[in-house]
């Protein structure tokens, strides 16, 4: 495994610490979600009036479990992309735009989902956005991912 942390890019080093406050986010939303089952609670039952009670709580069950599941692959993959992109393999640069612009598309989903999470879906995506722009777009970044090859 080879490295290159001493010429990597401003521009790569931003989407790296990107990358590392994006993970931080996921960790919140699983926390978040976990300790506000209360809410998600209301909000499945005034979803669906004909769920009875344990189904409500088993709905929420499932909905924190498997964000859980979810925003925990999503932190290690950022961890791990974060990790990467300083060895200026091509193969990290195009797996990053590719979580975060998916991560994009979820943040819709989960925005028209639940209001739970309405004030961080839209800063979140910005950051998101942002790595994938810092990864292609400064002529320093491409060169440093071409030069890898």
């Amino acid at each position: 495994m080879t490295t290159r942390t001493s010429n990597v890019p401003q521009a790569v080093q931003a989407a790296r610490a990107l990358l590392g406050l994006i993970a931080l986010t996921h960790l919140v939303i699983a926390a978040v979600m976990g300790g506000r089952q209360d809410s998600l609670r209301a909000q499945i039952a005034a979803g669906h009036p004909e769920f009875d009670a344990a189904e409500v709580a088993r709905s929420a069950h499932v909905a924190v479990v498997s964000g859980a599941v979810f925003h925990g692959l999503l932190l290690v993959l950022c961890v791990f992309l974060g990790v990467k992109l300083a060895t200026g393999r091509p193969w990290t640069r195009r797996l990053a735009t590719v979580s975060q612009l998916l991560s994009v598309v979820f943040g819709v989903v989960s925005w028209s989902s639940s209001p739970m999470f309405h004030a961080v879906v839209p800063v979140v995506a910005v950051a998101q956005l942002a790595v994938v722009a810092l990864l292609w777009a400064p002529v320093t970044t491409r060169g440093f991912f071409t030069a890898a090859r």
